[in-house]
Parts: structure tokens; sequence; C-alpha cells
């Protein structure tokens, strides 16, 4: 199995990183036109410089950089001489400084880069991509990897399969991540996303659909195992279903976290907790004195938001007290090499409740506290009551 790293801004992560197993690392300006996959106030400050520097350090080292141009809407500004101008602008820059891959997500977006760049393409999983005709439409396109839905494929091993047996472009999945099977809100939390990490008026946001998961997470423990994680244990499964390259995420994270993250994938094991590999926890956050200046100059925004109330509920992103017992999840993967969830009901079916009992736990007292102050902080955006002054 190959691994896709990402790309945190820092100069010493490549120098760091044992490069046996890598095949790229990923990354992305903080913002630019087309925008990407999360939002620019969440991730450290990246510009231009460091991006050349990386492709060109990763090139030294026999690895390539892929770009991120995977924002599921543009704002219809793809449609107007500006934004065409734009457009062209960022992907010529792109290939001077010699990037190899680009993600992408939007299907004219794809065809007027095949058709007009050398660039080697990787569908991004913000497009759900969950079936063989799905698949075979973003090949046809000239697709040379696919990224497949991680909320939706990531525990059915006889769709990853079949796609397998039906396309022969690269087949890619994200490892890491700890979105609901099927989550309801990822549509939304995409785009919202997209528009918080483009370079244009609107990229301003409160992200609703995080905090709404982290609540349900602490009001129903059994939801941290209900997610689309992999653990590293069980890397092996997927090679064998014919996955070709596992996406680690996060770009937000420091140095540290993602060595930890990646060797834990390279060696297939982690002993302790498995919240330490996923991206949430506030303590992985790579945020310099330079980025902190520039997070509050993004959220201090009066003429948006009562910054007062906002600044009350700052302490929302502090970690709850969880534990994940990774080694107590051991065989945990076997159910799903023979069940498919798609035709059971989580009520009737159970088996994660039993997991989440064996592996889960959680402090009381702090997951009482953080429950609050979501909820608050749910009920302020609502009511509306946050944006308000009276």
């Amino acid at each position: 199995m190959k691994f896709s790293i990402p790309f945190n801004g820092q100069a010493d992560l490549l120098k760091r990183l044992d490069k046996e197993k890598i095949t790229e690392i990923y990354g992305k300006l903080s913002q630019d036109f087309l925008g990407g996959g999360r939002a620019s106030c969440i991730n450290p400050y990246v510009s231009r410089e460091k991006i050349s520097s990386c492709v060109r350090e990763a090139k030294k080292y026999g690895i390539n950089f892929n770009y991120l141009l995977n924002a599921s809407c543009l704002g219809n500004r793809e449609w107007i001489r500006s934004g065409q101008k734009k457009i062209r602008s960022l992907l010529d820059w792109l290939d001077r400084i010699g990037v190899d891959t680009v993600s992408v997500s939007s299907p004219y977006l794809a065809e007027l880069i095949k058709k007009n760049y050398a660039f080697r393409m990787t569908i991004s999983s913000m497009t759900q991509i969950h079936s063989i005709a799905q698949a075979k439409a973003w090949e046809d396109l000239g697709a040379d990897e696919i990224a497949l839905s991680q909320i939706d494929l990531n525990r059915n091993f006889p769709a990853i399969r079949e796609i397998r047996k039906n396309v022969k472009c690269g087949i890619k999945l994200v490892a890491n991540e700890d979105c609901f099977f099927h989550c309801p809100n990822y549509f939304y939390h995409a785009n919202v996303s997209a528009h918080a990490s483009q370079n244009t008026l609107g990229n301003y946001f409160l992200d609703y659909c995080m905090i709404a998961c982290r609540l349900k997470r602490i009001s129903e423990p059994v939801n941290f195992i209900r997610a689309s994680w992999i653990r590293p244990e069980d890397v092996p499964y997927y090679e064998e279903a014919g996955v070709d390259v596992l996406k680690i995420i996060d770009r937000g994270m420091t140095t540290e976290a993602i060595l930890r993250i990646a060797g834990a994938y390279a060696k297939n094991r982690y002993d302790g907790n498995l919240l330490d590999l996923l991206p949430h926890p506030s303590a992985n956050l790579a945020v310099s004195r330079s980025d902190l200046l520039s997070k509050i100059r993004y959220f201090f925004r009066p003429f948006y938001v009562n910054v007062f109330k906002l600044y009350r509920v700052k302490s929302i992103m502090n970690d709850f007290d969880v534990y994940i017992e990774n080694r107590a999840l051991d065989g945990f993967i076997e159910f799903f090499l023979k069940e498919n969830c798609e035709s059971r009901s989580c009520r009737i079916c159970g088996y994660c409740h039993e997991a989440a009992k064996k592996a889960v736990k959680i402090n009381s007292g702090s997951a009482h506290k953080a429950k609050g102050l979501h909820q608050d902080f749910l009920n302020g955006l609502i009511s509306g009551n946050i944006f308000k002054y009276r």
C-alpha cells in the first residue's frame, strides 16, 4: 500500500517522513480562486513560495505533488471571462512550478485540464464516487485516479472490489476521517468549505456541520465507532480489495502528528488512543503565532457576527476527554468483510454499539460540559442570536 501525505506548510515535513511508502504529498495555497475541501481559516498559512519549495523538495525524493482544486462548488465563476482568466492563471502557475497531479471535483474542470495541460488527474472524494457507473464516467473523462467516497465505501468491501474490476485507473481511499456513515451533512459541508477556501467575497463561515457532528458523538458515543476511519491494522484488507493508495489527513496538523499517523499506517499497527490518528483533536493542529493572529483577524468580523458572543464560546474547540482503545477493536473489521451495512438497520444490528462499549471511554463530566457548549453554540446559530448585538 502507498500513502498520500498532507502538506502542512512546514519546511521540515518532507525531510522527516519515511519516504519508502509515500507516493505523493498533497496540499494547496491557503486561499486561491478555485478553492478546495477545507476552509482556509482552519489550516496553516501556505504561500506560493511554500508550495513551490515543497514541489522542488518532493521531486528530489521521487515523490509527486498533488495540488488540490477539489472545491465542490465554483460559484458559477467559471462561466465568466474574468473567472476563466483566473482559472487559467492558476493552472499555468502550477504547470510552471512542476506540479505533477491535480485533484478535481468538477467534470468541466476535469475536461479543461485534460485537454489543455499534462497534469496527472485525481478525482476527489468530494465527488462521492460510490458506484461502478460513477467511477467509469470519471475514468472516461480522463481520470488517472479516483478517490472513492469514504462515507459510503470505507466498510463496503464488495463495492470496492467491483469498482476495482471495472476501472483501470488507480483507486484511493481516505484513511483517517471520522465522518459518519452516509453523513447527511456531507454535501452541504463540502459546499460551505469550498467557498470558505476561495479568495473571493463570501468566504467567511462558522462551521455548523462540524459542531453538529461533534455534538452527536458526545451525546451518543457509538458515533465514534460508526464512522469512516480505517484502522492501521486493517490496511491489508483494503489492499487485497484493490485499493492502491490511502490518503492521510489533515493539512492543518502538526508535523509531529502527521509523522505519528503516517508511521502507524505504514507499520499497520497503533497501540493507544485511536483518536490520536484522527484530525479533530486540537492538540494536533499546526497553529503558529502568525497563523493564530490571522485566525483572530478572520473571525473578528463585527459586521458579520456578534464577536463578543463568538468569543464566549471559543473553548468549544477544546478536546473533550475521550479514549478509544485501538487494541480493543482488533477483529472489528471482520464483520464488514461478511456483512453489508447498506441493507441493515443500525438500531437492529447493534454491532457498533457493542464495539463502543468495549473500546470507547468517555469522561462523563467533560462530556456533559462539552455537550452544553456545543448545544448553546448551535442554538445561537439556529436562533440567529449569535449574529445580533441586542
